[in-house]
């Protein structure tokens, strides 16, 4: 089907009437001085002006002081960005702003005033009947900023009345019937921004809000009809097809519970914009609305972050990444610059992959912050020159072959990629000295129903067996999938979407871990700076959450309705998928660590002989091409039960 076009929204701060202000205000600050004179000639100031003993000077002499009084007032009014505002949408801040250049103005007014008062006593012993009264020029800024002022009002009022009247005018028309959820701040900005931004397209027709004390309110002229509870009767009453959560003070958790609710009445479902401070932005024209983002609606907040630990751990160190350009691989190498590293080495074979990241570092690092590097883990040699040439302190191993389907049919460079391109590393890092090596590790290794998965914990096995006889700390980190890496679940569904789908779920009741890359990094380089060797760490992922539901939550997301403008359609597990991913294996001691979100499980005791035998035989059956052998010789070494519940070899993509 086609999809709606997005509406964009129209900065007003465009429209503003600088010149025009600019202009008026220039000829309202002489005529204010004139005024004032002619005020003053006719005695109406007389009683006041007695009182200093003083009487003005000529109507040459007053005009002559304006001059200096009026450049120096609009360059200080143009400093202060006054002529920047879009007076019709100023508030609270803008009018502070412009009282704060009134009195600065009035103080350099009144330095003129003395300036040509001492001029005119270096001539005239009596410079009375000479000088301009201190009262005239301070009673002339006092009109100017008050008709300069009102005259803003007035042109605000206008141009909110023009859109009261346009919006009202269209209330029949094909706007997007807007219910605002939440009556704080935030909503009440909202609610202003739509009203008076017709041409944006969206009419608001109700707000919403859980507070009971706050029913009945206008804001704007709408209406706050209740809670939550009356949904069902504003979507009948104003046929709203838009519904936007307008909380300033929100946690993920919270959001997540409000979007549950509100999703079952099929309404396109937005966000405004995260702001710090909402009671600031409501004299502004600042928040504005978005797409509700799939990292928004994780069931839990995000982790803490210990900056201490990370600093020791990465600050000052040469930091090595393999597989530099993947996903978690080039987020291991943002925050590692981000964390000041010493030098960081972005090691990778993908040549594209690697063009278009350093596009993006260059303008951000200098060179000598990073390198690049291109090599496969596979060549040892090149792990050796690399190596011997940074010296680096940790090396970050998160190069592998990751797509399920495709290793299914591929046993034998699975192999040589995720066990041996693994066993490459660790034995180059213990002979360049490398102080810690840290396998990102996937909880595809636990009870492993595909090759990828099964290969990923037989690299665990190799970090086991060579825990025990390296000079270099290692350890590994499991975890969960992680949102919008390339050719995840997630990229796949919004193509769909994006294409009219329909959405493609292998089984309604699968589910798995879920957690935000940059969140992912952040946990892993603070497990590394926890690993003391011969662990492997795992990550806090919340709850697990079903594949369905986050399809359609995406597709709710796009502003359509699952099943409605969108198929979902199930296809089946495909080979080496199972329902649920778990994140240790049962026999596994899972201890806390000094950090609340990470856990630490000791390698359980294996057989060193056994493993490192069948490992050389998968050696020789992968580099001949054996595929068959390669496999099996894989579950021989981490044997699952999920394993035999998949089909023959024949349908494997």
């Amino acid at each position: 089907m086609k999809r709606p076009k997005p509406r964009r929204y129209i900065d007003p701060s465009k429209k503003n009437f600088a010149t025009v202000y600019f202009v008026i205000d220039i000829v309202l600050f002489a005529a204010c001085f004139l005024l004032a004179y002619y005020i003053d000639s006719l005695n109406k100031l007389n009683d006041i002006l007695k009182l200093y003993g003083e009487q003005t000077a000529g109507l040459g002499m007053t005009m002559l002081l304006c001059l200096p009084c009026l450049v120096t007032t609009i360059a200080i009014m143009y400093i202060s960005n006054i002529y920047r505002i879009a007076w019709r949408y100023a508030g609270t801040v803008e009018l502070l702003r412009l009282m704060l250049v009134a009195v600065v103005s009035m103080v350099f007014g009144g330095l003129y005033r003395g300036l040509f008062t001492f001029i005119y006593t270096e001539h005239d012993p009596n410079p009375t009947a000479d000088s301009v009264n201190l009262m005239l020029v301070l009673f002339a800024y006092f009109m100017f900023f008050l008709l300069a002022t009102v005259y803003r009002i007035i042109s605000k009022l206008i141009a909110g009345l023009n859109s009261g009247l346009v919006i009202r005018r269209r209330q029949k028309s094909n706007l997007e019937r807007v219910i605002v959820y939440g009556a704080g701040y935030n909503g009440a900005s909202l609610v202003k921004r739509m009203i008076e931004n017709p041409k944006d397209g969206y009419l608001p027709v109700a707000l919403i809000d859980d507070n009971a004390e706050k029913k009945g309110m206008l804001i704007g002229g709408i209406e706050v009809v209740g809670g939550r509870e009356m949904l069902t009767e504003v979507i009948e009453k104003y046929d709203a097809n838009t519904i936007v959560i307008a909380i300033s003070t929100l946690s993920k958790k919270q959001l997540r519970e409000i979007f549950d609710y509100i999703k079952q009445f099929g309404l396109k479902i937005m966000i405004t914009s995260k702001i710090s401070d909402a009671s600031k932005e409501l004299d502004g024209d600042i928040v504005s609305m978005r797409n509700i983002k799939i990292e928004d609606l994780l069931h839990r907040d995000e982790h803490e972050m210990d900056k201490k630990l990370v600093d020791e751990f990465i600050k000052d160190k040469v930091i090595m990444v393999s597989g530099g350009c993947g996903s978690i691989g080039s987020e291991l190498v943002r925050q590692s610059l981000i964390y000041e590293s010493k030098h960081t080495i972005i090691f990778d074979q993908h040549e594209n992959g690697m063009f278009d990241f350093n596009e993006e570092l260059k303008k951000i690092y200098e060179k000598d912050r990073y390198s690049l590097e291109i090599g496969s883990v596979r060549d040892r040699q090149k792990l050796r020159e690399v190596m011997e040439r940074y010296k680096p302190d940790v090396v970050f191993h998160a190069a592998a072959y990751k797509h399920v389907p495709l290793m299914e049919i591929s046993a034998d460079e699975s192999i040589k990629n995720n066990v041996f391109g693994t066993k490459n590393v660790i034995e180059q890092c213990d002979e360049s000295g490398v102080g810690k090596f840290v396998l990102i590790s996937t909880d595809k290794a636990i009870n492993p129903a595909n090759i990828m998965g099964a290969t990923k914990r037989v690299a665990e096995l190799v970090l086991e067996t060579m825990s025990k006889k390296t000079k270099t700390q290692l350890a590994a980190v499991r975890f969960g999938n992680v949102l919008g890496s390339s050719g995840s679940v997630i990229p796949t569904f919004i193509k769909q979407i994006n294409q009219g789908g329909p959405v493609t779920v292998t089984h309604k009741k699968m589910q798995r871990y879920f957690m935000t890359i940059p969140e992912a990094v952040r946990l892993v380089l603070q497990a590394g700076a926890l690993a003391k060797g011969g662990e492997i760490f795992v990550l806090d992922m919340g709850e697990p959450v079903y594949i369905y539901d986050l399809a359609c939550d995406l597709v709710l997301m796009s502003g359509l309705v699952p099943h409605k403008d969108i198929d979902i359609c199930f296809t089946g597990l495909r080979p080496g998928e199972k329902l649920f991913e778990e994140l240790q294996y049962g026999d596994e001691d899972v201890d806390k660590t000094l950090h609340k979100d990470i856990f630490v499980t000791k390698f359980a005791e294996i057989d060193t002989k056994r493993v490192t035998e069948i490992i050389d035989k998968m050696y020789v059956a992968s580099n001949v091409g054996d595929k068959e052998a390669s496999e099996k010789l894989l579950f021989e070494l981490v044997p699952s039960e999920y394993r035999n519940l998949h089909s023959s070899p024949d349908s494997r993509v």
